[in-house]
């Protein structure tokens, strides 16, 4: 029983998190839900076998797997934008007043479409350091390489961001 109280709590500290991770990289409310179920119920099946000082990490991991594995096997299949879903009166569940300020904020949508033109490396490292807010530790755990990688990656990234600013 307490377990389940512990993954209850698990899943309210990070199912925002990991649905707004997830919906910056898809941009679409309802896989993004689904992927997030996703993720915790893979979680939910080995509990007992996880080390839960490395929960945040392992969370993002496997979220960042299924988004791979949906674009290995979605390549040719077209993605809907946000303002399309919005029309079709889809709306995302998590965090409804941060989609609605991403979809009514101009350099958010801008912002949102240049890191968007990012190499997927660059761009991960970019959502995960600052707008997750996790540590370069973390992100080196999730992304599978070092600190020091993770540090550089952000340099370039943002090096990258600004060339791709300046230039729009």
């Amino acid at each position: 029983m307490s377990s389940q109280l512990t993954f209850e709590s698990l899943y309210l500290k990070y199912s925002d998190r990991i649905y707004r991770y997830v919906y910056l990289n898809l941009n679409d409310p309802y896989l993004s839900e689904d992927i997030t179920s996703e993720v915790f119920l893979r979680v939910w099946k080995r509990w007992s076998k996880i080390r839960q000082d490395f929960i945040q990490a392992l969370l993002y991991k496997i979220a960042r797997n299924i988004i791979v594995d949906h674009y290995r096997k979605k390549k040719n299949k077209r993605q809907i934008s946000l303002e399309e879903s919005v029309e079709r009166g889809i709306e995302p569940f998590y965090e409804q007043e941060f989609i609605e300020k991403i979809h009514k904020d101009n350099n958010i949508q801008r912002l949102n479409a240049q890191i968007k033109l990012l190499p997927a490396n660059l761009r991960d490292v970019l959502i995960l350091r600052f707008v997750d807010d996790l540590s370069a530790k973390e992100v080196g755990e999730i992304m599978k390489i070092s600190e020091v990688n993770v540090r550089v990656l952000q340099y370039r990234a943002i090096k990258k961001l600004k060339e791709v600013i300046k230039n729009e």
